[in-house]
């Protein structure tokens, strides 16, 4: 099977990269003379991706979501009030899905409102800051679905200029289970020839809500969803294995399937192992793997094998 092999080494790369664009992008549009017209921009376009985890109560829960600006350069741009309109767009969506892996959503139109009309944003004189509340209505979403909303400023009055680079935002808007949240993750991998000596490692992780008592790993540095093992001593991992784990809300039970799209390969549940969670902790333990004999019984020539203890550091 084919190794997805991301080294801190790459990432380092493509944040400077983007520092150096970012920067670039920067200094274009304050490099107008006093005479430039105001620039209206959303301030959260600066991220990738905007994340509102919240939790499943309140059902019914408003927040701060949008924030717009108007960088104005002197007293009287300010004092004028200026119409701005924003627009609901799709497309931030599909290409942020293509682009990562992911598969964002549009949040339900009957779920939420907001606080303006995104049609008739008026900026007030003196007014540089426009911040947006949302209202969502929880119990309208599905856990096992990534929503997000994708907005971009489309029109701008009183002469004022759009930034090219801040004018478009996603927001995803998550509900989170009891297990969501950053987690340590202590780990050991078996791979018959990358990892036979079972070598432990040890990195932060964040548990994702994919359901009503599942929770799919992120591994932050590998932006993605994967099973992270030390393969010939470097930290890597599979292609195509998205762990999920589910917890049995009674017994607390754990079991680990793949849940990546078009997954080929399944796991089942170590034998001997007590997998489990442990609410007075918030620790998950969890052992799982493919290729066992019949029974299932470890076998050293075949196996693929994860042992997992995951203790809860706080929210994300």
């Amino acid at each position: 099977m084919k190794i997805l092999k991301i080294t801190k080494a790459y990432l380092a790369i493509f944040t400077m990269l983007a520092f150096v664009f970012t920067a670039c992008e920067k200094e274009e549009e304050t490099s107008f003379t006093e005479n430039r017209p105001t620039i209206i921009k959303i301030k959260d376009a600066e991220n990738a991706i905007n994340v509102f985890a919240r939790d499943i109560v309140p059902t019914i829960e408003t927040f701060t979501l949008i924030d717009i600006r108007r960088d104005a350069t002197n007293a009287a741009d300010l004092n004028q009030s200026i119409t701005v309109k924003v627009a609901l767009d799709a497309t931030l969506l599909d290409d942020y899905n293509a682009a990562n892996g992911t598969s964002f959503v549009e949040l339900p139109a009957g779920s939420y409102t907001l606080s303006e009309d995104l049609n008739n944003l008026t900026f007030a004189p003196g007014e540089f800051a426009k911040s947006i509340s949302i209202t969502v209505d929880k119990s309208q979403l599905d856990l096992s679905q990534q929503y997000a909303l994708g907005l971009t400023i489309v029109d701008a009055s009183g002469g004022a200029m759009i930034s090219e680079g801040l004018r478009s935002a996603i927001y995803s808007i998550g509900v989170k289970n009891e297990y969501d949240g950053r987690y340590r993750l202590d780990g050991a991998f078996y791979h018959p020839t990358q990892s036979p000596g079972y070598d432990p490692f040890t990195i932060e992780v964040e548990m994702h809500t994919s359901g009503p008592n599942s929770v799919k790993i992120y591994i932050p540095d590998f932006a993605g969803y994967y099973a992270p093992g030390l393969f010939a001593g470097v930290l890597n991992a599979f292609g195509l294995q998205e762990p999920e784990f589910t917890i049995d809300p009674v017994t607390n039970a754990v079991t680990v399937q793949n849940a990546a799209p078009g997954a080929v390969t399944f796991y089942t549940m170590g034998p001997g192992y007590n997998s489990h969670y442990d609410p007075a902790t918030k620790t998950i333990y969890a052992r799982w793997g493919y290729n066992y004999s019949p029974g299932p019984v470890f076998n050293p020539a075949a196996n693929r094998e994860w042992t997992y203890v995951l203790t809860y550091l706080g929210p994300r």
